[in-house]
């Protein structure tokens, strides 16, 4: 177990013969763990064990959830303990798109849900003493390890660079930074957001490209779904919808340019492996066809994507 059994039923104030099973949810050391604590004479209780290998993704993820459990926050689990830099987290009996397919409705849940996160005056996490340029360096976009040729990348150099500006007039503030379909939960009415690791100042309509990408929405209903965040937030509509299928290309190439490393990370734990190819293949999807109308949008196409 990520933590001593004795410890976790001391700490959440089980009493003595408390029975402690685990299950590891993944096939690496750090992998989240449900735990179903059984008290002599009382009811069940599950609770949701997560660590990390980097020490300061663990400790940005507690500082953020204990934030959101201290605001009462929804749309996220409880923190109930922290032991050792480990969470205790309630646990949260759902499924994310990548696992099923969303019920009718769970997509609209979790866009409003990261409305909701991006409405929050919450100033914690990474990043709040960078400027959005230090987040976003204007460096070369090593397009050819995604296997572009030398004219495509060309041809796509500056509407890359122009994009860039755009993202980094787009609306800041705090953001999940990591919103893909696997970190965010579907009940029955409810829409939950795990894993604070990378959180904090950010842009935040990455947050909703990227949900919208690895979810497996086809190009119309990803357009219908972020004019239903930009409503939420008081956005423009359109223009909104239009910037989220902009910065999504710009997210996509960068995700698909972080999968070899990722894929070398997930070795030995094939439900991480199995996710990280579905993302891959939706993100892919996604970028070839159009979500929105913006010209940017339709240079990078054009160049990249030629029909």
């Amino acid at each position: 177990m990520l933590v001593e059994p004795k410890l976790l039923v001391t700490t959440l104030g089980l009493p003595d013969g408390t029975t402690v099973d685990d299950e590891p949810l993944g096939g690496t050391a750090a992998a989240p763990e449900r735990v179903r604590l059984r008290p002599p004479g009382g009811s069940e209780r599950i609770v949701l064990l997560r660590a990390s290998f980097d020490a300061g993704e663990a400790m940005n993820h507690l500082a953020v959830m204990e934030s959101l459990t201290n605001r009462g926050f929804e749309h996220a689990p409880k923190l109930l303990a922290v032991i050792d830099e480990v969470a205790v987290e309630e646990w949260i009996d759902a499924s994310n798109a990548l696992a099923i397919v969303p019920p009718p409705g769970a997509i609209e849940l979790g866009v409003r849900a990261l409305a909701a996160l991006h409405g929050l005056a919450l100033r914690e996490g990474l990043d709040w003493e960078k400027d959005r340029g230090d987040l976003f360096p204007e460096d070369e976009v090593p397009l050819h390890r995604l296997g572009f040729a030398a004219e495509e990348r060309e041809t796509a150099r500056a509407a890359l660079a122009e994009a860039r500006e755009v993202l980094l007039a787009s609306p800041f503030g705090f953001a999940h930074n990591n919103a893909t379909a696997a970190h965010l939960l579907f009940s029955k009415d409810r829409a939950v957001i795990i894993n604070f690791e990378q959180s904090g100042f950010g842009a935040q309509l990455l947050d909703v490209a990227a949900f919208l990408l690895t979810s497996g929405v086809e190009a119309a209903g990803r357009r219908v779904l972020a004019s239903q965040y930009a409503a939420v937030r008081g956005m423009d509509v359109d223009a909104t919808a239009d910037l989220v299928d902009l910065v999504g290309i710009l997210w996509g190439i960068e995700e698909l340019l972080k999968l070899p490393r990722r894929q070398i990370q997930s070795m030995g734990d094939d439900g991480a492996m199995e996710a990280l190819l579905t993302m891959a293949a939706r993100i892919d999807r996604g970028l070839k066809a159009a979500a929105g109308g913006h010209p940017l949008a339709a240079r990078i196409r054009t160049a990249l994507w030629p029909s």
